[in-house]
């Protein structure tokens, strides 16, 4: 607290004048995170109506933020907080099966997504990829980051169910990026 106190320039007495505990703060913290990840799904859900775009858009979105949360922070949730952590994973799961439930059913629609697979178990196997590899116990006992893995997950993943025409065009979408992130 001390250093959150001296960062953001204010005293401890104003800090637990917002927030009576340090509980009450990574409520507050976690509460404004999952603000920000519906408001950011939706602005990429209405900017873009390539869904090859979309995707990607919302595929780069999502590993971000994820990668933004440290190790550390995973595992004292775990510890000390596992109501908060079932929160978390409730809240993905909700997100999940929501979101991406609606733009399978979209892309089948469009003709971009497989229509001979069965979209809840796309929707499942997602979200179980998801669940069971980027979580700090997996993470911290392997070599590869949440951004390798999730990169790896969804890779798999789009490679499985697009079409071959919409599988091109999320490759040419993904080689464009690395052009543009190496110059």
């Amino acid at each position: 607290m001390d250093e959150l106190c001296f960062d953001l320039g204010i005293s401890k007495k104003t800090m637990y004048e917002h927030f009576q505990s340090k509980d009450d703060l990574v409520d507050a913290v976690i509460e404004w995170q999952f603000i920000t990840v519906k408001s950011r799904i939706v602005e990429t859900m209405r900017n873009s109506t390539d869904f090859i775009d979309r995707i990607y858009r919302l595929w780069t979105m999502m590993g971000k933020m994820l990668c933004q949360i440290s190790k550390q922070f995973h595992d004292d949730l775990r510890k000390f907080r596992p109501d908060l952590w079932k929160r978390i994973n409730e809240h993905r799961k909700e997100s999940i099966l929501g979101n991406f439930s609606k733009m399978i059913d979209e892309g089948i629609q469009r003709g971009f997504v497989r229509s001979d697979i069965n979209k809840d178990v796309m929707v499942l196997m997602y979200l179980g990829a998801i669940q069971s590899v980027i979580n700090p116990e997996v993470i911290t006992q392997h070599s590869f980051s949440t951004e390798e893995a999730y990169t790896s997950i969804l890779m798999v993943y789009f490679d499985g169910i697009l079409t071959d025409s919409a599988r091109q065009h999320f490759h040419k979408r993904i080689s464009q990026q690395a052009q543009m992130s190496s110059q």
